[in-house]
């Protein structure tokens, strides 16, 4: 394995000293076909950098503890952008990491070349190529369409998409696969998923700086033959929990197929000066299971596009706002509704069966010195209370910064999230409070030979749960102090920095405290082309009466301008962090960690 990484390291090493090479060859091309100061005809402009991270653990006893990392990680990045006159620019993306990592679905031990290029966190030679010709921009690989709030936006797709904007008309439409296909492996703990393919469009009329209307449209569905095994889990005959002499037959947990459309309308407007009203109605036809019998449901405006089953649900959506902004105050009023049976199927996150209201004030005086953002609202879950019952919740945050001085800023941040339903006194009541105040003052002393600057804060945290079960168990307060200290001389290339914090977590029956303790100093040499710095953190951890628990970290890191266009950043960091009280988790470990990059600008 170690072999097949440092081959897999050198390679890309090699790779990377090619494209640097076509870079520099490209970038004299431009210079010697640019006689005058203007723009060159053709120009390769963006970045690249090859990175290695690996990493050691070690735990006392041996094997008490497993690391937290991979031993090696290894990526590649290389965005160039491609520049032919003022018409035509070509930028795209190759990105690799080897080992497989995914953070949404389960990774994949033995990916094949097709799984490798889905992957989200991979992208490969022109895979996210976006050419923009003139008005015409065109996408081929991993591009992520954003065509409105309650459509698009945040998913990314593995296919083929194009946006033309002659004019006052926009034309958008993307196709491809936003989830690849895993195998179930319930011996593993592995889910698996079908691979979704997803399909959307947008045309709009008018002008951005006027009226706009458009219409979206967003279809997915799961390929079924995707995989070869849709069993998820093995349930045993069994006992029913409320009658034990009721036998529950052995039964399949499988993985369903899914496949669901969201149709929309949207306007946005530009009323008068500093007036903006936006507003969409949308309406999504939803199947949980594609092998559900077909049943024709009356009232589904979809119906005539997809075929609906026992298991498909159809619900409306809807937003609007309102902002009135002028230069040194404004506002903006808010709302949205998500029906219970909405799925926007272009969001991965989004939480259906909601009603939200919110106003946002902003002020700005002495020509932005003091300047004030807040935001007011209320939104209520479960409308339909077949989740559960309704909640309600209270949002509630501002933040304040002024400059009192040259020297002198000050800045004060307060949030109020609270949640609560119609049950009193029973056990299922929903009722929580969570509250945040954090204060920050920031002094700066000039002097002729260095800069100091001071901090200080404070933050107050605190969570109030009126379950009366629950709530002896949930219920916190944190409170936190710190101080800053950085210098920087002028005439010699030094600087330093202090950091002290501590917390305390008071829970209901044990009080968590936490002291902190970090020194950081870097200096640059040879004309500020190599710059080594040190950082060292102590901290310790202590849970009521308990032993403390001790942690230090050392971390050595050095940058290496080594040209006009490469730069090398390599680090080795040691973690070493003891138990007060050994446990089951051992009585100390050690992480080692080792980063080395080379990266470019062009």
């Amino acid at each position: 394995m170690k072999k097949n990484a440092t081959f897999l390291l050198l390679s890309k090493g090699l790779l990377f000293s090619f494209i640097v090479l076509i870079i520099q060859s490209g970038q004299s091309f431009s210079k010697e076909n640019d006689s005058t100061d203007s723009e060159p005809f053709f120009s390769i402009t963006g970045s690249a950098s090859l990175s290695a991270d690996l990493y050691d653990f070690t735990s006392t006893p041996t094997g008490s503890q497993k690391g937290r990392r991979p031993p090696s990680l290894y990526r590649f990045l290389f965005s160039p952008t491609i520049t032919i006159g003022s018409f035509i620019s070509l930028p795209f993306n190759l990105m690799l990491t080897t080992p497989e990592t995914n953070t949404i679905t389960s990774s994949i031990s033995t990916p094949s070349f097709s799984q490798y290029l889905q992957n989200p966190a991979n992208a490969f030679g022109l895979l996210n190529f976006s050419p923009k010709i003139g008005w015409a921009q065109f996408s081929l690989g991993s591009h992520t369409p954003s065509f409105s709030k309650l459509t698009a936006g945040d998913q990314q797709l593995f296919g083929l998409g194009f946006d033309l904007n002659p004019g006052s008309f926009r034309i958008a439409a993307s196709a491809g696969s936003s989830q690849r296909a895993i195998e179930p492996d319930y011996a593993k703990n592995i889910k698996g998923v079908y691979r979704r393919d997803m399909y959307m469009g947008r045309v709009s009329f008018g002008n951005p700086d006027a009226t706009v209307i458009g219409l979206n449209m967003v279809y997915t569905k799961d390929d079924k033959s995707s995989i070869h095994n849709n069993i998820l889990a093995l349930n045993a005959a069994h006992p029913l929990q409320t009658d034990s002499s009721i036998i529950v037959p052995a039964d399949t947990v499988r993985l369903r197929a899914e496949e669901g459309m969201v149709a929309s309308a949207d306007l946005n407007m530009k009323i008068g000066d500093g007036f903006i009203f936006n507003m969409e109605g949308a309406v999504s036809s939803f199947t949980r299971d594609l092998d559900s019998p077909i049943n024709n449901i009356d009232g589904n405006p979809l119906s005539s596009i997809q075929t609906t089953r026992t298991s498909t649900r159809a619900d409306f959506a809807g937003n609007a706002d309102l902002a009135f902004q002028q230069t040194n105050w404004g506002i903006k009023l808010s709302g949205l509704y998500m029906g219970a049976g909405f799925v926007p199927v272009g969001y991965l996150f989004m939480q259906s069966d909601r009603l939200e209201f919110q106003i946002a004030p902003n002020l700005r005086l002495f020509d932005g010195a003091f300047s004030l953002n807040a935001s007011l609202g209320q939104r209520v879950n479960n409308l339909s209370e077949t989740k559960g019952e309704m909640t309600t919740q209270l949002i509630m945050s501002g933040n304040m910064n002024a400059e009192i001085t040259k020297y002198l800023n000050i800045s004060a941040n307060y949030s109020n999230f609270g949640i609560r339903n119609n049950q009193a006194v029973d056990t299922l009541r929903v009722e929580n409070v969570s509250q945040s105040f954090s204060f920050e003052p920031t002094l700066t002393i000039e002097q002729s030979s260095m800069i100091n600057i001071i901090g200080a804060g404070i933050s107050l945290d605190k969570f109030d749960d009126f379950n009366v079960i629950s709530g002896l168990q949930s219920s916190n307060n944190t409170r936190t102090v710190f101080a800053t200290y950085s210098n920087s001389f002028i005439n010699i290339p030094l600087r330093f920095g202090i950091y002290g914090s501590y917390m305390e977590n008071l829970l209901p029956l044990e009080t968590i405290i936490i002291r902190t303790l970090s020194f950081n100093i870097s200096y640059s040499f040879l004309k500020k082309t190599l710059a080594p710095a040190l950082t060292i953190s102590k901290s310790s951890n202590t849970l009521g009466s308990n032993p403390t628990d001790d942690q230090i970290f050392y971390k050595f890191a050095i940058r290496w301008q080594a040209t006009k266009m490469i730069t090398l950043n390599t680090s080795f960091g040691n973690n070493n962090y003891n138990y007060g009280n050994p446990i089951s988790k051992g009585s100390s470990f050690k992480e080692y960690i080792f980063h080395f990059s080379i990266s470019t600008r062009f």
